[in-house]
């Protein structure tokens, strides 16, 4: 069970923090908490039995540094918006282009 633990912590934890530094931080946060329980298991371990908790330490480390970066990028995160008239331009000339194609075809009834 603590080998178990150990292996689902260090996994979800290195996850987290791979996740919390690319733009997909907002879904690290599912790791983390699966990397705190998985700790809270090896706390709870270590009462019972007398256990190292070198690994319960760096289960809990990786998940703090993932968490700190996580709260970082939302409060910091800019959603930046292109530039629109772009946008509008290439759609206006999109249904031209579309509107110029169903006038040339033909329809023989």
């Amino acid at each position: 069970m603590k080998r178990l633990l150990v292996i689902l912590g260090f996994i979800t934890s290195v996850l987290a923090v791979i996740l919390a530094v690319t733009p997909l931080f907002k879904i690290a946060v599912f790791p983390v908490i699966a990397a705190f329980l998985c700790g809270l298991g090896l706390l709870y371990l270590t009462k019972k039995k007398q256990i190292k908790t070198k690994a319960i330490q760096y289960v809990f480390l990786l998940s703090i540094i993932s968490l700190g970066f996580i709260i970082y990028k939302s409060v910091f995160y800019k959603a930046e918006i292109g530039d629109t008239e772009e946008l509008e331009q290439r759609e206006d000339k999109s249904e031209e282009d579309a509107i110029e194609l169903l006038e040339d075809i033909e329809i023989d009834e």
